[in-house]
């Protein structure tokens, strides 16, 4: 309990410690998704969010959680790969943060804020992040293709000795390195996807306030992006029922009440003419399919085992 205490204590200061400059460099990656303790990281970062009040804070905030993630990225490419579980919940977090930012400064300039220096302030600091989260991609990747030639030169040589057992396992390994690199290819050209809106979304808001018939041109450009991103979430939902139906898994109901809650949310924001909100509770609903297709694949392993006893 005095450990709690304590621990509270600590996360109630620490929004105004964290606010108050831009860290120099990347974060410390502390816990990553690969722990089984990581839900404290995401309780005291619940509990930081809530104590933070000013919106331009809450923003600051979550580019500062963004780096954190990016800082775990990092941590979990090193250490296990790319094929590390933790990797997608660190990269979904990722573009929560981001996501949570780019709306809030999208909300205060539609209000008349002039938020053109924040929006200036947290574009920067992001591009600083993400710049070594490319160098970390890069990392691995020249780690794999060493260890895919070294392979190859490998198979040559167990070829010309006629050893084919050898070859076989080394193939096996080739095999598992390849698809390795394409894995890695294909999760940094998705995050740069999914990232891509919410940072065009901080380079717009670095334009100074304009006249309001262009600021109805935005809102009404919002509408429409929230409208796209409620039906995406939708589509994928379907996509995920069909691949794993494919597969002979029925998903509980129950698996979608995140991804139910947040859609509902997203739909109830547009009503009320918060695009910016509803934006930010689409994207969030599609990212928590990613929860819901893991759950899915571990429910068909279980029913794989069971069948074969």
């Amino acid at each position: 309990m005095k450990i709690l205490v304590a621990t509270l204590g600590a996360l109630l200061l620490f929004p105004l410690a964290a606010v108050a400059q831009a860290p120099a460099e990347l974060p410390g990656a502390g816990m990553t998704p690969e722990s089984r303790f990581y839900f404290l990281e995401e309780w005291s970062e619940a509990l930081q969010t809530l104590f933070t009040f000013k919106p331009e804070n809450r923003a600051r905030l979550n580019i500062a959680f963004a780096a954190e993630r990016i800082a775990e990225i990092r941590a979990i490419l090193e250490a296990k790969g790319v094929d590390a579980k933790g990797l997608d919940i660190a990269q979904a977090r990722l573009q929560e943060h981001l996501a949570d930012a780019a709306a809030i400064v999208t909300e205060q300039k539609t209000r008349g804020e002039d938020v053109s220096e924040l929006a200036r302030e947290l574009g920067d600091e992001f591009d600083d992040a993400k710049s070594v989260l490319g160098d970390a991609f890069t990392t691995e990747k020249k780690a794999l293709e060493a260890s895919k030639a070294e392979l190859e030169a490998k198979i040559r040589t167990a070829r010309r000795a006629g050893d084919t057992a050898t070859v076989t396992s080394l193939i096996a390994e080739l095999t598992r390195v390849k698809a390795q690199l394409e894995l890695l290819d294909q999760k940094e050209e998705g995050m740069d996807d999914e990232l891509k809106d919410d940072e065009d979304a901080l380079k717009e808001a670095e334009v100074e306030v304009e006249a309001d018939d262009e600021s109805d041109d935005r809102v009404s450009e919002q509408s429409t992006e929230a409208q796209k991103q409620i039906a995406e979430a939708e589509k994928k939902r379907l996509e995920v029922e069909a691949e794993m139906g494919k597969e002979g898994v029925q998903i509980p109901a129950a698996s979608f009440a995140t991804y139910d809650r947040l859609l509902a949310q997203a739909k109830a924001a547009l009503s009320s003419g918060n695009t910016a909100g509803a934006i930010t509770a689409a994207k969030q609903a599609k990212a928590s399919l990613e929860d819901v297709k893991q759950s899915a694949e571990q429910l068909r392993e279980q029913q794989k085992q069971e069948s074969e006893r």
